[in-house]
């Protein structure tokens, strides 16, 4: 019973979402559940409340939800969001998967907010101020404190002293800094009086200026298909000479 109520749920936000979005189709996915823990969160500094996953050989599309937790819209939008990203750009290649994992934690922020911002739509001419309050899964926030939050995360899962634990440790860490961008880049479109807080120290101790610097100024507005492809070594640069420092393979 439970797992209908679940089901019917996520129909309803998929019906949604393809309104938000102005597609008429969404992949067909499977539906896995999980409980979110506490006891990872604090171990890895991250738990995910939902998750999406795809195989690029069977063109398998999985999502995850954890059943302790609510299904809030903004952050099944969020997963979405990833579900239809793999659908339109992986085109079954295993490398173009991995490569877009940045672009599309980008996108999928994009996506999370304009939700939270009541848009009607991805084409909705938004404006907001910093000071304005969102519902978020973790309660009311402004949206100076949700940018803070975001950025704030990635600077201190890139500070532990155990980072990176894991290769998973490692993608999360990266893509939480993609999920700041993708808010940055709501912040700059749409916001009156928004201002950047730069800093980037924590990621310059381990990205080098010379790959961290490109993607950086890439991930600004909405994303045409020419800069989502050029994403892709972008975040592969950054990445996987990451993986053999660390000896992550």
């Amino acid at each position: 019973m439970l797992r209908e109520l679940w089901i019917a749920q996520l129909k309803k936000y998929e019906e949604e979402y393809q309104k938000f979005m102005l597609i008429d189709n969404f992949p067909k996915y499977e539906i896995e559940t999980k409980e979110a823990s506490i006891e990872t969160a604090d171990s890895q500094g991250f738990d995910s409340i939902a998750a999406a996953f795809y195989q690029p050989q069977t063109q398998k599309h999985t999502l995850k939800v954890s059943t302790n937790l609510l299904l809030t819209k903004h952050v099944i939008f969020h997963e979405f969001t990833h579900i239809l990203d793999s659908e339109s750009y992986v085109n079954g290649d295993k490398m173009r998967y991995a490569g877009l994992s940045g672009f599309t934690e980008y996108h999928a922020s994009q996506i999370e907010l304009m939700q939270l911002l009541n848009a009607k739509n991805i084409n909705d001419k938004i404006e907001f101020s910093m000071n304005e309050v969102v519902d978020t899964i973790s309660g009311g926030k402004t949206i100076f404190q949700y940018i803070h939050d975001k950025q704030n995360h990635a600077i201190k899962l890139f500070e532990r002293k155990d980072f990176p634990a894991n290769l998973e440790t490692l993608k999360t860490a990266i893509g939480i800094l993609y999920n700041y961008w993708g808010v940055r880049s709501i912040c700059e479109m749409y916001s009156t009086d928004y201002v950047e807080n730069i800093n980037n120290d924590a990621f310059l101790k381990v990205i080098p200026t010379q790959h961290f610097c490109p993607i950086n100024n890439l991930m600004h507005r909405w994303l045409d298909k020419t800069s989502i492809d050029a994403s892709i070594p972008l975040y592969i640069n950054i990445i996987f000479p990451l993986i053999q420092q660390f000896g992550l393979a």
